[in-house]
C-alpha cells in the first residue's frame, strides 16, 4: 500500500492535484491546514480513499489524530502542532512510543522531513504552497508492505 501524505496545502488545490496526478498511491492522506481543500480534493477525486486530520488554521471540531492501522503497520497521523514540532519531535516520538506506533505522519512546520528513530518512521512531507521562496511544495509516499515501511519525499516541479 502507497500512501500520497500532504500537508499544509493553504488551499493550493492545484498543486494537491498535481501531486496525485504524479505519484502512484492507494490512499491520500492530509494533515490538516486547510483541511477543507483536502474535502474539495475528494470532490474531485471520488473514487480515492481519503485520511486527514485538522491542523492549527482549521476551524474543525474533529479529532486532532488518526490512528490507522494499514498493511499491518500502526500509523498516527496529526498535524503536529498540539506536540510542538516546531520546537522538536521529542514530544510527537513519546506519543508515538507511547501508542507502539511504527510511523507518524506530522505536517505544521512546511519543513520536508524524513527520519527513522527509535525504531519508528517520522515523516512531514514539508508544503503544498509554493508562495514561500525558501522552501519548495513538495508531498510524501509512505510504502508500506506487510508492517514494512519505506518513507519518501517528492518535490513538485
Amino acid at each position: 500500500m502507497k500512501l500520497l501524505v500532504m500537508s499544509d496545502s493553504h488551499r493550493n488545490i492545484d498543486a494537491m492535484l498535481q501531486a496525485a496526478g504524479q505519484a502512484d498511491h492507494d490512499a491520500i492522506v492530509h494533515l490538516g491546514d486547510h483541511i477543507g481543500d483536502a474535502q474539495k480534493l475528494r470532490q474531485r477525486l471520488p473514487d480515492a480513499t481519503f485520511h486527514m486530520v485538522p491542523g492549527n488554521c482549521d476551524f474543525y471540531a474533529g479529532e486532532s489524530e488518526l490512528f490507522l492501522t494499514l498493511e499491518g503497520a500502526k500509523i498516527l497521523v496529526t498535524h503536529g502542532h498540539n506536540y510542538r514540532v516546531k520546537s522538536g519531535l521529542d514530544y510527537l516520538l513519546d506519543r508515538a512510543l507511547s501508542i507502539g506506533a511504527d510511523l507518524v505522519l506530522y505536517g505544521h512546520t512546511h519543513k520536508a522531513s524524513v527520519r527513522h528513530e527509535r525504531g519508528i518512521w517520522l515523516m512531514c512531507p514539508g508544503q503544498m504552497e509554493r508562495h514561500d521562496r525558501y522552501l519548495q511544495a513538495s508531498y510524501g509516499i509512505a510504502a508500506i508492505d506487510s508492517g514494512s515501511i519505506d518513507c519518501g519525499i517528492a518535490a513538485l516541479p
